[in-house]
């Protein structure tokens, strides 16, 4: 008769032999071991947007696949809408949203997010020839917001009497603004500054101070690859990366948040860009 502690033994070498500890060949619980699913944007310039061949460019693109290099993970994006992305992460379809995600409360509830990456504004554009030139000014006004933005509340609580209109991405809403089909466009700064030097017909009428970070987010229980993140942004911050990074994409320096969030920054932009 073959003893119990001897098939226990077996038995454990059979699984060693199998592949070993799940959690040393997968330690960030990643979908697909050693591959970051990444939700991201084609229309949010100069955080995600697609190059001239298709593939995911932008600074938030950048940082991604710099922290996934020093992981030594691979990064497959897939690009989708904001509301898509952040219900991909609850319902395990993603590991990551690369794009530029603002921190709110009710997105906290489901997900969590990185440190912050960027520190914004909110801009309303509207065409060229357009009077407007305060929030107060567009009542009766059809006012456009990518759906599931942070922009998107942005309308009803800060333009009186605007009429609100969604949009799937950036890229439609602006097509409207060009057309006339829409009055104005309310967009994150340095999105904003993008679509003005690429469209001459269009002009800033206002813009507002934002009370929360723009960051990447993460499933809940995904906390050691938030970890792992956190951890390698703290790294580029200090070896001058993600200044490199930053002055790549953005024309003006880190707003003073941002600064405090990540303190190494003050030195690396005391003289502006």
């Amino acid at each position: 008769m073959r003893s119990p502690l001897i098939a226990v033994a077996a038995a454990g070498l059979l699984l060693a032999g199998c592949g070993g500890d799940p959690a040393a060949d997968n330690p960030y619980g990643l979908i697909e071991p050693g591959t970051i699913r990444a939700a991201t944007q084609t229309s949010q310039p100069p955080f995600a947007f697609g190059d001239p061949s298709g593939k995911p460019a932008g600074f938030v693109i950048d940082l991604t696949d710099e922290a996934a290099k020093r992981l030594g993970l691979k990064v497959d994006y897939k690009s989708t809408s904001v509301t898509s992305s952040l219900a991909g992460l609850t319902s395990h379809q993603y590991d990551l949203a690369a794009a530029g995600l603002g921190v709110t409360e009710e997105r906290q509830k489901s997900v969590s997010f990185t440190k912050p990456l960027f520190w914004s504004t909110t801009a309303v554009l509207t065409a060229a020839q357009s009077s407007a030139s305060k929030l107060t000014d567009f009542a009766g006004k059809k006012v456009g917001a990518v759906t599931g933005s942070t922009q998107e509340p942005f309308v009803t609580a800060k333009m009186p009497s605007a009429v609100p209109i969604g949009f799937p991405n950036a890229n439609a809403a602006v097509s409207h603004l060009l057309n006339g089909s829409l009055d104005a466009f309310v967009v994150g700064g340095p999105d904003a500054e993008h679509f003005l030097k690429q469209y001459p017909a269009l002009r800033q009428a206002a813009s507002a101070p934002v009370a929360h970070p723009t960051s990447m987010a993460v499933p809940k229980d995904h906390g050691a690859l938030l970890t792992a993140l956190d951890e390698q942004l703290g790294a580029m911050v200090a070896d001058g990366t993600y200044a490199r990074l930053y002055r790549k994409y953005f024309t003006t320096a880190p707003l003073p948040q941002l600064v405090a969030a990540w303190p190494g920054l003050g030195a690396q932009f005391a003289g502006g860009l």
